[in-house]
């Protein structure tokens, strides 16, 4: 409703990927749930399952962090309260559920004029498996189209939660989005990051992901944003 955009416990990730109108308000958030698992699993698979998980390497839950989400929640005795999606997620595996509650839905902001966002990641092959590293971002221009008025930046798979990396973010604001201002925020991105070194990759390896990553899905979530404000001056 309004700037605000509600999904229920039993929304499927396929529900998401083949709505066109949830595409154009949280691209982000859309852009991870088509990379979950393969078709079969994600006619099945939700949303809210995919953020319970509490994986740092979930692949909705940078999207939804740079879409400002909340995770709604009801107790058993019919109390509701709503939880920063960074803040509900303490470490892997573990949320901020207390006994007898559960998630009913989560609550996202959507998309405004001249914004954007994105969702990038690394994995060895397209389908069924984790991200290495992975980067969601939110872009938005002021009525120029040029200079950056926002941005928000989030890091998955590269700590023991999604991190949230706006002091990056916030190295574009103010300024257009040129080539050496986008390598600084990228930097800073993978400095921030707190990978560790796995079976999958070295922990040096996820940073230069990062901030390569950081780089890409920066300029796709302006893309979009230009692509969208292109759309509006032509109808």
């Amino acid at each position: 409703a309004g700037e605000h955009l509600c999904i229920g416990a039993a929304v499927t990730l396929s529900r998401i990927v083949w709505s066109s109108q949830f595409r154009l308000l949280a691209p982000a958030v859309t852009d991870g749930a088509t990379v979950i698992g393969s078709v079969q699993l994600r006619n099945q698979a939700t949303l809210v399952g995919n953020v319970c998980t509490a994986s740092p390497g979930g692949d909705t839950i940078p999207g939804l962090q740079v879409h400002e989400a909340t995770v709604d929640i009801i107790s058993g005795e019919g109390e509701t309260r709503a939880v920063r999606i960074s803040d509900f997620v303490h470490a892997p595996g573990q949320t901020d559920l207390k006994e007898g509650e559960m998630v009913v839905g989560v609550t996202l902001s959507r998309l405004g004029q001249r914004e954007g966002s994105a969702f990038r990641r690394f994995t060895q092959r397209n389908a069924l498996d984790l991200a290495v590293a992975s980067v969601a971002a939110r872009v938005c221009f002021e009525s120029d189209g040029c200079t950056v008025a926002r941005a928000h930046l989030s890091m998955g798979a590269v700590g023991p939660i999604v991190l949230d990396a706006d002091d990056a973010a916030a190295l574009l604001v103010g300024y257009p989005l040129e080539p050496a201002r986008l390598q600084d925020c990228a930097d800073v991105a993978a400095e921030r990051s707190m990978p560790i070194t796995d079976h999958r990759a070295s922990k040096d390896y996820r940073r230069q992901l990062v901030r390569t990553l950081t780089a890409d899905v920066v300029c796709v979530a302006a893309e979009r944003a230009i692509a969208g404000l292109s759309a509006v001056e032509a109808s």
